[in-house]
């Protein structure tokens, strides 16, 4: 790990302005500097930069700190991955951590990075392997770039290849299982490689780090899959990971969209053709992890998928997810039984083309819909069902109109008759979503609504307290004392204090309504919603102070008041780590008590 000198020495060479305006737009404003917050969706720019201070601090969302938490938050790393990308940036030299010191997930990472080198090593040693991604038309600096190689095994080689070779490295089999490398066996037989005669493609994290893999089979007449991956591990979320994300974020902000291909060998050949903003999924459906990834970096978006059912439905839930966020999706037309990598190994021109004619995604969708050679009838009635939720899914209604409008010329009808049918649609969904919402388990809180009145705020703090104050002492006894310590725990006062506050006259009522409920209520549905009312009065708690917080340091900022603005970013991450590590987790204890029943 690095030492002081290190982090000194970075903050001495990259200003905040250096490191922020790499991701996105400043503009000055006064003796700060504002942009559009990365970190959630706004229109009016309210992410603020501190020069003087080298912080920076969002008064719509409450993200805030130095380069260093800006990095973790915005390459998805923690501190030790955002100081080595800094200190790259930066030109600093960092110290190497004592290998005695490294940790459990330390040692995954080398025994990954020793498992990468030794698939190289292997790759230049295979002549069929090299023949394939040769023929494959995948050039020496390409496989160099993306440490492309090859895991030995049957027909030419053993099952424990590298089992053998990282062992006498002296990484342990339970080492190898936990990092995905070997697969357990069967009672009294040794664990196994889990790659075996495959092309080896290294899947990274942002940071760069290797944390998994995806091997394409070798061997023609194998039964074995065509594709095999690693699984999920410490390191490793499938729904968190894009690969190519770590080389192509420059390109996609730098180009001003993301391009989304299915495979290893498209995103790959992809880069070797110029598209070097191109990511694709790792063995899993886009998330919205993945959506949130990409659109820190562009609010466009081009896929370039398969043209067959499977790329369509995927199509389909990418659309789903960007459109809902305001990103501008379009849709790439690939060459029937082709993928990009093949496109582009026989004509890159042809390529790029296809690229640059990429349609929206509605134009997509009904360009599919029209070459299933519908009659007129039926071809309306799939456009409404299946093209119009994806309009309704579009918050801004200049451009929900633009659509409208595009998918009346196409259908032979009005404007005004496909926004009747989108406004129904509207209410459609909205009500299934009451209605989801209605129905949802007990025992999931319900948190405050984003922007609830503060006077709201208060009224219901005020009808919880009187809730629990009244409740516990209608509880079975046994679990009396736990709700009390937790109620005190959450209020910060003592619960003989909360019940002399009470209203008098609403206690008396309550009370025999609760205890009437509580007697036809099966007992555990009881737990489950006090602890549900317990998480919402933290909830509304923390809210208020935060927004103390906040109110303090816009104060501050306005009278140039730098020391009480200081003081307060620092009270805001104290409280901000306090609330993860704390808030929903450990501060009720007894609560697990209060469920056992």
């Amino acid at each position: 790990m690095a030492s002081g000198d290190s982090v000194s020495q970075i903050k001495e060479r990259l200003t905040i302005v250096d490191v922020v305006s790499s991701y996105v737009e400043l503009a000055p404003a006064g003796k700060h500097m504002k942009a559009r917050c990365p970190f959630h969706n706004e229109k009016t720019p309210s992410f603020t930069i501190s020069p003087d201070r080298g912080m920076y601090y969002c008064y719509g969302c409450s993200a805030g700190g130095d380069i260093f938490t800006f990095v973790q938050e915005m390459e998805g790393v923690d501190f030790k991955g955002a100081l080595k990308i800094l200190a790259d940036k930066a030109g600093v030299e960092l110290v190497q951590e004592d290998p005695k010191k490294k940790t459990e997930r330390d040692r995954q990472y080398d025994a990954l990075e020793s498992a990468t080198k030794f698939f190289e090593e292997y790759r230049t040693k295979k002549i069929d392997a090299q023949t394939y991604l040769k023929d494959r038309g995948v050039t020496t600096e390409t496989i160099a770039k993306w440490r492309i190689g090859y895991a030995p095994g049957p027909p030419d080689h053993g099952w424990r290849e590298l089992k053998n070779a990282l062992e006498a490295q002296k990484f342990a089999s339970v080492e190898l299982l936990k990092a995905g490398l070997v697969k357990g066996a069967d009672a009294g037989k040794e664990p196994y490689d889990l790659f075996r005669d495959r092309i080896m493609f290294p899947i990274f994290d942002p940071a760069g780090k290797v944390v998994a893999y995806s091997g394409r089979i070798l061997t023609k007449d194998s039964e074995a899959p065509k594709y095999v991956n690693s699984p999920e591990t410490e390191l490793f979320n499938k729904s968190e990971i894009l690969y190519g994300y770590d080389k192509a974020k420059q390109g996609i902000r730098s180009m001003d969209f993301s391009l989304i291909v299915e495979g290893q060998f498209d995103v790959v050949m992809a880069h070797q053709a110029g598209y070097a903003n191109t990511v694709a999924v790792s063995g899993t459906a886009l998330s919205d992890h993945h959506v949130m990834l990409l659109q820190r970096l562009s609010n466009r978006v081009v896929l370039a998928l398969d043209a067959d059912r499977a790329g369509i439905a995927a199509v389909k839930r990418a659309a789903e997810l960007m459109l809902a966020r305001g990103m501008d999706v379009k849709v790439a037309r690939v060459n029937d039984g082709e993928d990009p990598a093949d496109m582009i190994q026989k004509d890159v021109a042809s390529f790029k083309t296809v690229v640059g004619h990429a349609s929206h995604v509605i134009e997509y969708l009904l360009d599919i819909l029209e070459s299933q050679g519908l009659d007129d009838r039926t071809f309306k009635l799939k456009a409404r069902e299946e093209i119009l939720p994806y309009v309704v899914r579009i918050p801004n209604r200049i451009d929900q109109e633009h659509f409208e409008n595009i998918i009346a010329e196409r259908l032979g009808t009005t404007k005004d008759a496909i926004h009747f049918e989108t406004e129904r649609i509207a209410e459609r969904l909205k009500e299934a979503a009451a209605k989801s919402t209605a129905q949802a388990p007990a025992s999931k809180p319900k948190p405050a609504e984003p922007d609830l009145d503060p006077k709201m705020i208060v009224l219901r703090k005020t009808e919880l307290r009187q809730y629990l104050g009244v409740l516990v002492d209608i509880f079975p006894e046994a679990q009396r004392k736990p709700l009390a310590t937790a109620i005190e725990t959450v209020l910060a006062e003592k619960l003989t204090d909360v019940q002399s506050s009470l209203d008098a006259k609403k206690t008396s009522g309550l009370s025999f309504t609760l205890e009437t409920y509580i007697e036809k209520t099966p007992i555990k549905q009881v737990y489950e919603e006090t602890v549900d009312k317990l998480n919402e009065l933290m909830s509304l708690i923390a809210r208020e102070e935060m927004r103390e917080l906040t109110n303090t340091l816009k104060k501050a900022e306005v009278e140039g008041d730098d020391e009480t603005m200081m003081k307060t970013l620092g009270a805001i991450s104290v409280f901000k780590k306090k609330q993860s590590e704390e808030m929903f987790t450990g501060l009720l204890f007894g609560v697990e008590e209060i469920r056992k029943t």
